[in-house]
């Protein structure tokens, strides 16, 4: 390995190298892989340590993560970019010595993905979506460009599946507003669309290339997933909350599908004003909100990051960028300091 995969070996390695591979090539997988991998994830998912992620009051794993106090990587929006997340596996960040994917195996950091895997918001994506929305109207009679897009959507989610599948306990993903693979409108979730109708059509793609039994097993998985991550000195979703929640609200999702909607769909400006201070203090305690910060995507900014609701509120998604944000334990969150962004030359050069 070169020196800048800090030495991976074992799995690590081997998720790296796989990462690397299907960031070189992406394109949709064979629908046996899928549904493995799928199941595989649900599985994984269903058997996260109460500890980790508090049960509900149905015994289910909840909407909440409490992470240990270790280095935490925060990733924002995916959006079709497996170079993105194959390229942090590869990172080494600065003061820890080992690749992400190194110290995701020996337990030594979180690395926690901010949601919105699929949908392509950059570059050609414009261009891609309207040749693609011809393609769907016609009946998928052609569809080169949309298995364009969702061969870098599903590469994207198969390197996201693979990280949680080989490391469950220290990789995570939160689900976001684009996390909605059938395009449903309900439990939290609104159809989709940009640049054209992206959420039918990927709803149709996905069914016509896979079959709506595995369609529904994928949003199963969607379904499954944490919606907010706690640690000692920050909190993440993908959006900024609507509205003052708790810790039972977020646990009990899946018996409240507002609480779901208010983390993964509020626009800037949309928030009730105090929101997010007053979650701050719910869910950490008064003492430690004070000094605390909460991070997340779900929109772009201008700059590396942004700061709302009074400065406690942390913006850092960039379209055009592999930005990160690296949190210490033991320290306060510094956005000036701890966002940073990730060479994404090495991510698919060989080991």
């Amino acid at each position: 390995m070169r020196s800048g995969d800090g030495a991976a070996s074992g799995a690590a390695a081997a998720l790296i190298e796989r990462a690397r591979a299907l960031a070189g090539a992406p394109r949709p997988p064979a629908r046996a892989e899928l549904s493995a991998l799928v199941d595989s994830a649900k599985a994984a998912l269903e058997k996260e340590d109460s500890r980790l992620r508090p049960r509900d009051s149905m015994g289910r794993p909840g909407g909440l993560l409490a992470l240990p106090a270790l280095p935490t990587i925060l990733v924002p929006d995916l959006h079709a970019r497996p170079r993105f997340i194959a390229s942090v596996l590869r990172w080494t960040p600065p003061g820890l010595a080992r690749s992400v994917a190194s110290l995701l195996e020996s337990g030594g950091a979180n690395l926690l993905c901010l949601g919105d895997v699929v949908h392509s918001e950059y570059g050609s994506a414009q261009r891609r979506w309207t040749a693609a929305y011809h393609e769907y109207v016609s009946g998928w009679m052609s569809k080169a460009s949309m298995d364009e897009e969702m061969g870098l959507s599903l590469t994207a989610a198969r390197i996201v599946l693979e990280a949680k599948v080989a490391f469950p306990a220290y990789f995570h993903y939160i689900k976001g507003n684009h996390d909605n693979i059938s395009d449903e409108e309900g439990r939290g979730d609104h159809s989709f669309y940009k640049f054209a109708a992206e959420g039918e059509m990927v709803a149709s793609w996905f069914a016509a290339a896979y079959g709506e039994a595995l369609l529904a097993s994928y949003r199963e998985l969607e379904l499954d997933l944490p919606l907010l991550a706690l640690g000692s000195r920050f909190v993440a979703s993908h959006g900024e909350p609507a509205f003052a929640l708790s810790r039972s609200d977020i646990v009990e999702y899946r018996s409240r599908p507002e609480v779901a909607e208010a983390l993964i769909w509020t626009a800037n400006g949309e928030a009730e004003p105090g929101s997010v201070e007053r979650s701050l203090a719910a869910l950490l305690g008064p003492w430690k909100a004070r000094r605390a910060l909460w991070f997340a995507g779900h929109r772009p900014v201008d700059g590396r990051y942004a700061l709302r609701a009074g400065g406690k509120f942390v913006q850092f998604h960039d379209p055009a960028a592999f930005r990160v944000a690296l949190l210490m334990p033991g320290r306060a969150a510094d956005p000036e300091r701890d966002i940073v962004d990730v060479p994404a030359g090495a991510a698919l050069s060989p080991p």
